[in-house]
């Protein structure tokens, strides 16, 4: 999940929806094969469960790499999983022009697409915070969104804060999915958030490349010096989680995270392939955070000491 949010317009097309049993849940056309049984068998599951919280029918639709499924209306359920397939397409060849090696998995991943926040406390057992909009289920591999405008006021950015969740934790599915992060192996809230950090600000309607700066991360930081809150080293971001839940040093910790990862996917191209190679470790293996770094990008107080660097010339522009 994310602490904060920095447009979402989806159309709400009708649509017919036929029966799949008592579930209550959408046919949709599939190719016929092994994985479509299986993605019927998850859908199904996913039904019991979801009338087990007293929500529902669930619906469900498929584009090349996703499995949508949830209450939401058609017309949001179809756009937000446009949403994931074109930003998955951007993140495949963002990284892949770096040098690394992901690529999309053999099964669609999966969405849950919800048409409020009841439905979603209903479903995940708790109710949503105000900024909350969907978060990514590392255990269960899929992410849960929903549509955050029934629950808000008009004015309020609400369609800005689907699109920014969709996209932010749309990020975490895909690099736990394509070969950037592995699902067993935990590489530490820095890494993971700052990743989604790195592609968050992305729009597909919006002709704005990934790799650009991150204006809201930016005014984190910039607030927190202002405010003359302490910096955060790299060793410490590395390896205390908890850094990015604790209210007092989330949005340092968030801002910082999305600079490392500004730093070295926009570095030079001869940094390239050691930031790959730090990656590889991190996904083959679960050790020290710290050691792991320097292994690959060198000491970490001199990484440091580029991000304080880098950080005070963005911040004055």
């Amino acid at each position: 999940m994310i602490p904060d949010r920095p447009d979402f317009d989806p159309s709400r097309r009708a649509w017919i929806a036929l029966s799949l049993g008592t579930l209550g849940l959408g046919a949709f056309g599939g190719r016929g094969s092994a994985a479509d049984a299986g993605e019927d068998a998850r859908v199904a599951k996913l039904g019991e469960q979801a009338k087990k919280a007293g929500i529902g029918p669930f619906a469900a639709s498929r584009t090349d790499h996703f499995l949508g499924v949830g209450d939401a209306p058609e017309g949001f359920r179809k756009e937000a999983l446009g949403v994931c397939e074109a930003l998955g397409k951007v993140f495949v060849k963002h990284l892949g022009d770096r040098g690394f090696r992901v690529d999309f998995p053999a099964d669609r991943m999966m969405v849950v697409v919800l048409k409020d926040s009841i439905s979603y406390g209903a479903l995940v057992g708790e109710t949503p915070g105000k900024d909350v909009g969907g978060h990514f289920d590392l255990d269960a591999d899929r992410l849960v969104v929903f549509d955050f405008r029934p629950d808000q006021p008009p004015g309020t950015g609400a369609e800005r804060i689907n699109t920014f969740t969709l996209v932010h934790e749309t990020t975490h599915l895909l690099a736990y999915n394509t070969g950037l992060l592995a699902l067993d192996r935990d590489p530490g809230k820095c890494v993971a958030e700052g990743v989604a950090a790195y592609f968050e600000m992305w729009r597909k309607t919006a002709n704005v490349p990934v790799g650009r700066i991150n204006r809201p991360r930016l005014e984190a930081i910039r607030a927190a010096s202002r405010s003359g809150a302490e910096w955060i080293e790299i060793s410490r971001l590395l390896t205390e989680d908890a850094l990015f839940d604790d209210p007092a040093t989330a949005q340092l910790a968030y801002g910082q995270a999305w600079l490392l990862m500004y730093h070295l996917l926009t570095a030079s191209r001869s940094q390239w392939p050691d930031v790959v190679k730090w990656f590889d470790a991190m996904r083959a293996r679960a050790g020290d955070r710290v050691a792991t770094l320097e292994k690959h990008l060198g000491p970490v107080a001199k990484l440091d000491e580029k991000l304080r660097r880098l950080g005070r010339e963005l911040v004055r522009g």
